[in-house]
């Protein structure tokens, strides 16, 4: 009969933006990114995610693992309460039926369904109510929305510490890792700082800068041994809900180290602030660079404010209606999701030409659609590889020309910030002048081996930079950049 201790494990991955107009359901959960059981565990064995590294850590620790639910979904609108019923169901389900010492639990953090704000926060109570003062341990997008209900309910607080997003099987051996001490018998103080501060993320990245500078710091507190753990949380700020802030969770050995650490790296965090408004370009000024641009590589035209990666729809055709309005002749690829213009070029068929209505068929206030004859260059099942250990899925897409600018129709938009998304349509971003990339910062690492000619643009949508342009409804009172008030700085630190 073993001792070893028993780990249940899952995962709930989504990152809500609540000015998209289309919930998330089911279908969206990818078919490959809906796994239950052992089927579950086989999957973790072919990827570099938290849920992986959770895994060795639980078992380089003598442990054992119970895998239960794979959840995973790319950014989009409000998760169906469905979808969310269904996850406690079967979660409720493992934790009566299954004999174990912790959960771990694999979250983004800014996830809302239709009718809850701050799901992650109730789904850890909901698993709380469930399995009384057995260790739970979770790890967490960079961007999540950490609240109190979160930080209540849950022992161990793990989150990225970069930006893009390359330490995923970090931070879930991270969280485990701390967790088998905890079962061990050693415990932790965990602290919390909030900040009441939102920022866009195309104004910040752990590859340089002060945001980089802030994780240094914290690494620093922990290779000197003040503290185990940190994580900076500057919060997905495209979330119109009334509890939300940015966080810094320390774990230490001590109490009051952790806390003194958590209010330096706060008030760091909060110094940043200015630095952080993402320095915006014009389209024009980008289409004029384009067009004098005699070094060979393209220019990427950084469109942050419809990515889907942030939780944006991705139907945007600004910048093809502004080089159809300059009569440019760029030769220029982007992507736009529009399921209409994708079956009409499918009813075509490729190397028919026809007059397309594309974009601005989600979003509210987008500018469009763009008006123009185009020629079905391909059509496709929408299937595509970001890299070796994952498939995305775009929908039925099909590359149509538009003169000299070929769009990516798709139905859905996901890991927009890979050149995959075009080459494996047969769109090589090498070969054009302009590259349209919906996203944050997640592309800067693999465009910059592409061009260093990389400018942000100032366009409208559900995830744009400019937080001032949103009609926001329901954010608390006193949060920067609205209402801050004079003299403010972050919260003393609380241990959790």
């Amino acid at each position: 009969m073993t001792n070893a201790k028993r780990v249940l494990i899952f995962e709930f991955h989504q990152e809500t933006n609540t000015f998209n107009p289309l919930t998330t359901p089911l279908a969206r959960f990818q078919p490959d990114c809906i796994l239950e059981g052992d089927a579950c565990y086989q999957k973790t064995l072919k990827s570099n995610g938290a849920v992986t590294g959770a895994v060795a850590a639980v078992t380089e620790a003598g442990g054992e693992v119970i895998p239960t639910l794979f959840l995973h979904s790319s950014s989009g609108g409000r998760v169906e309460d469905s979808v969310f019923d269904q996850l406690r169901q079967r979660l409720k389900f493992y934790i009566e039926n299954e004999t174990f010492d912790a959960v771990y639990a694999a979250l983004h953090g800014a996830t809302c369904t239709e009718s809850v704000d701050d799901a992650c926060g109730e789904l850890l109570s909901y698993i709380r109510s469930l399995v009384g003062d057995r260790v739970i341990a979770a790890s967490f997008d960079l961007h999540a929305n950490i609240t109190k209900k979160v930080l209540k309910n849950a022992d161990i607080i793990c989150g990225y510490n970069t930006y893009p997003h390359v330490d995923l099987y970090q931070t879930g051996y991270r969280a485990a890792a701390l967790c088998m001490e905890r079962l061990s018998g050693k415990n932790h103080f965990m602290a919390a700082v909030g900040a009441d501060m939102l920022i866009p993320p195309s104004g910040y990245t752990s590859l340089e800068g002060p945001f980089h500078d802030l994780i240094q710091k914290g690494k620093q507190m922990v290779a000197s041994g003040q503290i185990r753990d940190f994580t900076v949380f500057p919060v997905q700020p495209w979330l119109d809900i009334p509890d939300i802030k940015s966080r810094i969770v320390t774990i230490g050995d001590d109490a009051d180290q952790a806390k003194v650490c958590a209010e330096a790296l706060a008030m760091g965090l909060f110094s940043m602030r200015e630095q952080a408004n993402t320095k915006l370009t014009s389209l024009d000024d980008i289409i004029d660079i384009a067009e004098r641009n005699k070094s060979g590589k393209p220019v990427i035209l950084a469109d942050p404010a419809d990515s889907p990666n942030g939780g944006c729809v991705g139907d945007s055709p600004v910048v093809a209606m502004r080089l159809q309005e300059r009569n440019s002749h760029l030769r220029t690829c982007m992507f736009v999701v529009d399921p209409e213009a994708v079956k009409q070029a499918f009813a075509l068929g490729v190397c028919k030409t026809a007059k397309f209505k594309v974009g601005a068929g989600f979003t509210k206030g987008m500018p469009g659609p763009f008006v123009a004859e185009g020629t079905v260059r391909s059509l496709h099942d929408g299937n595509f590889h970001p890299d070796k250990n994952n498939v995305k899925y775009l929908g039925k897409s099909a590359v149509v020309s538009f003169g000299t600018i070929d769009i990516l129709l798709c139905c859905q938009g996901s890991s927009s910030g890979s050149p995959m998304i075009f080459r494996s349509f047969g769109m090589e971003p090498l070969h054009y002048d302009l590259v349209v990339v919906k996203a944050n910062t997640s592309f800067r690492a693999p465009y910059s081996t592409i061009s260093d000619l990389i400018y942000v643009a100032d366009t409208p949508g559900a995830g744009a930079s400019n937080l001032k342009l949103f009609n926001w409804e329901n954010l608390p009172a006193g949060l920067y950049p609205f209402d801050l008030p004079e003299g403010y700085t972050p919260e003393k630190a609380t241990l959790w």
